[in-house]
């Protein structure tokens, strides 16, 4: 018999990316920890032509001039978006944006690093002082 035992650790956290009001894409400190990101540098972000808001991410091990560089406050791991979304006409400002993220490990060669697919989860943006509660992690 063989047995692979399946860690809660790796399953027991929702990885996802929310793009802030000023544009920047931040990452929950669980899905920091899961993906490892720190340990990356740049992100390399592309589209899917046949498949309209949804996005994919590759986390790169080194420098990328194509990619987006991996800043941290504290505990918080963001990157400087801004102009990607406006450019692709992304309303950050009047909804809140959530990528829900899942591995695509067919894509790595492509992209040359280690994939995510982003799907779009699109909700109305709370009032200031509202809170969004969306599963059981902080929003980053």
């Amino acid at each position: 018999m063989e047995l692979e035992i399946l860690s809660a650790k790796e399953y027991g956290v929702s990885l996802k990316a929310t793009i802030q009001g000023k544009g920047k894409l931040g990452f929950t400190s669980g899905t920091a920890r899961v993906i490892n990101l720190a340990s990356h540098s740049h992100v390399r972000i592309a589209r899917d032509k046949n498949l309209p808001g949804v996005l994919y991410m590759a986390l790169m091990p080194g420098a990328d001039e194509d990619g987006f560089r991996i800043l941290q406050s504290g505990g918080y791991c963001y990157l400087n978006t801004k102009p990607l979304f406006d450019a692709l006409g992304i309303d950050y400002r009047t909804q809140t944006v959530i990528y829900d993220l899942t591995r695509v490990e067919e894509a790595d060669a492509l992209m040359g690093g280690k994939v995510y697919r982003m799907e779009p989860r699109i909700l109305p943006r709370k009032a200031k002082g509202d809170e969004l509660i969306d599963d059981d992690d902080e929003l980053a």
